[in-house]
């Protein structure tokens, strides 16, 4: 009678508790398991260890502007710091546009059809550029503009855009990572007697605890807004709330935001508040006034709550006192 197959994979004791060998009947099995183990090293130790690659750029100063007359050149100095790993860079210039009322830009698709392209070169080179950077390396790089003699006076928003590419960076993995980094750029190419431009406040109203201020720009150059709400209570007592000085692009609309927010001590009556806006350096100001009643509903009915929980007792008192003098109601 043949012994059954026995296989532990712990050692075995004796009764005096000391170890002995593993014990396995099967010489076949003891191969395949050599078999297994020997391939699950080989595979374990043959796998190449991950990489990851890290990408931070920075990029100053974050916005140009500039104003310029045909035949005039500028340079401007970038400082493009590499916070990640080695990477290679691409320069170029992409125009933009206004995406909404609230300051956002988007880039637009016609950047390598741009005139102004030919006005810029980086470095004595012209516009797209690629070259590699280091990890920590801080490279300056200048930016000429030169504007042609025969340029129509227009505004130019371009935006400054270095793109990282790692693909071939990191070895074994085949792994790709992009990011980029850029600064905006407003030139106006003008005479050398511009006219001054306009604005026009397209909607001015106060809406629970903010105002809003829409202001167009009406001339075909950029501006700067320069402005303030004064707000008036019911006492006639003032507060001036000075407002960001903010671009805004020709034939575009913008929110003017305040630079700090309205905080009256006890919100309560009525009011009048007047925005006064003046392009920089220019003398053409427009202003709308508004008037408006804050009525705090909620925190009338929170004290009458407190007050009525808090005298409970004595209008009870009250109640029962002046109850048996009330006409009583007629019976049906």
């Amino acid at each position: 009678m043949k012994t059954p197959f026995t296989f532990s994979p712990y050692p075995l004791t004796n009764r005096q508790g000391s170890s002995t060998t593993i014990v396995v009947s099967n010489p076949h099995l003891l191969k395949i398991i050599l078999v297994i183990t020997f391939t699950s090293l080989l595979i374990l130790f043959s796998i190449s260890p991950a990489h990851s690659q890290t990408l931070s750029l920075s990029l100053w100063p974050p916005l140009l502007e500039a104003q310029l007359q045909p035949g005039q050149t500028i340079t401007q100095t970038y400082r493009l710091k590499n916070q990640g790993d080695n990477t290679l860079i691409t320069a170029n210039l992409l125009p933009f546009e206004s995406a909404d009322d609230l300051g956002h830009v988007q880039l637009t698709l016609q950047g390598y059809q741009s005139l102004a392209l030919s006005f810029f070169q980086l470095d004595g080179q012209s516009l797209p550029l690629t070259f590699p950077i280091q990890a920590g390396e801080v490279k300056e790089l200048s930016l000429t503009l030169t504007i042609p003699s025969t340029t129509n006076l227009t505004d130019h928003y371009l935006t400054l855009l270095f793109q990282a590419d790692t693909q071939g960076l990191i070895s074994g993995s085949g792994s790709r990572t992009l990011g980029a980094v850029g600064s905006n750029i407003l030139l106006t190419i003008s005479s050398p007697n511009p006219t001054q431009p306009t604005v026009k406040i397209k909607d001015f109203s106060f809406d629970s605890s903010s105002f809003n201020l829409l202001v167009t720009n009406t001339s075909s150059n950029f501006l700067k807004a320069i402005g303030h709400i004064d707000i008036k209570n019911s006492f006639n007592q003032t507060t001036t709330l000075p407002l960001r000085s903010d671009n805004i692009l020709a034939q575009s609309s913008r929110q003017l935001i305040p630079e700090k927010p309205w905080k009256p001590l006890f919100p309560f009556g009525y009011y009048t508040a007047t925005a006064t806006i003046t392009p920089q350096n220019t003398t053409h100001t427009t202003s709308r006034t508004i008037s408006f009643w804050i009525i705090p509903y909620k925190t009338i009915l929170l004290t009458l709550t407190l007050l009525i929980y808090r005298f409970r007792s004595t209008l009870t008192k009250y109640i029962k006192k002046y109850q048996p003098r009330l006409p009583k109601l007629p019976r049906f």
